[in-house]
């Protein structure tokens, strides 16, 4: 009996892809969401002008909450887009940030930059889903809903900067880590005008709910934050 000994001996163990992005992968792949959010704020720039233009003013003057606050349903679009475009934007400040102290993040094998997109666009919009819950629930629906339009008008508008910062970053410095903690400063910064100027025109509104208000800041505004640090650090 004879056996037949041409069996295949080049035979290599299998071997588990890296789905992890390199170096050349992720600066595309940085660029390529700074380049759309560019995009979009032209879009929004050339089919929302009158909008648009008042909106480049929100931090001069409060012409753009009066005008916009009670005609909300009319700018679905243009607030849906800046908040792609904050999304987008602050997913690759974090991105940047995570790379410089060098944590990853790793799902199943899963592209660090989609777990990141991921987790920003469900942080923004639980935390939009829960203030709408709570304002529902505890019965101060128009009070929220005018916290919850200054507050996205601000946030865009600090998104709306940082992508410019982070332009300027990526392609001018080379990723440095100082000006990408100055730009993370001045969007929080902007975010905590939002509050500011929040207060100023609710003042009358926030004393009949004082206490509600108080929780909410701590609830929405400060402990997701806290939260995510605490996720990013362990």
């Amino acid at each position: 009996m004879s056996y037949n000994n041409n069996y295949n001996t080049n035979y290599q163990n299998p071997q588990i892809v890296n789905y992890a992005a390199t170096d050349a992968q992720a600066e595309f792949y940085r660029k390529t969401y700074t380049h759309v959010a560019l995009a979009l704020l032209a879009f929004i720039k050339t089919y929302h002008v009158f909008r648009f233009k008042e909106f480049l003013n929100l931090l001069v003057n409060n012409k753009y909450i009066i005008i916009f606050n009670k005609k909300e349903r009319s700018g679905v679009l243009f607030t849906f887009l800046l908040l792609l475009v904050q999304g987008g934007i602050l997913s690759v400040a974090i991105w940047l940030l995570l790379e410089f102290f060098a944590i990853k993040i790793s799902f199943y094998n899963i592209p660090q930059q989609y777990l990141v997109m991921l987790g920003v666009g469900l942080f923004i919009f639980l935390k939009f889903i829960f203030q709408r819950f709570v304002s529902y629930v505890f019965d101060f629906d128009t009070f929220s809903r005018s916290y919850l339009f200054i507050r996205l008008s601000y946030s865009n508008y600090a998104a709306f900067v940082l992508v410019f910062l982070l332009f300027l970053n990526i392609y001018a410095t080379g990723n440095n880590i100082y000006l990408l903690a100055f730009s993370l400063v001045i969007f929080f910064y902007i975010q905590i005008l939002g509050v500011i100027s929040f207060a100023k025109l609710y003042k009358n509104e926030i004393k009949q709910y004082w206490y509600y208000f108080i929780l909410y800041l701590c609830t929405f505004e400060i402990a997701p934050y806290i939260f995510v640090n605490y996720l990013i650090i362990s």
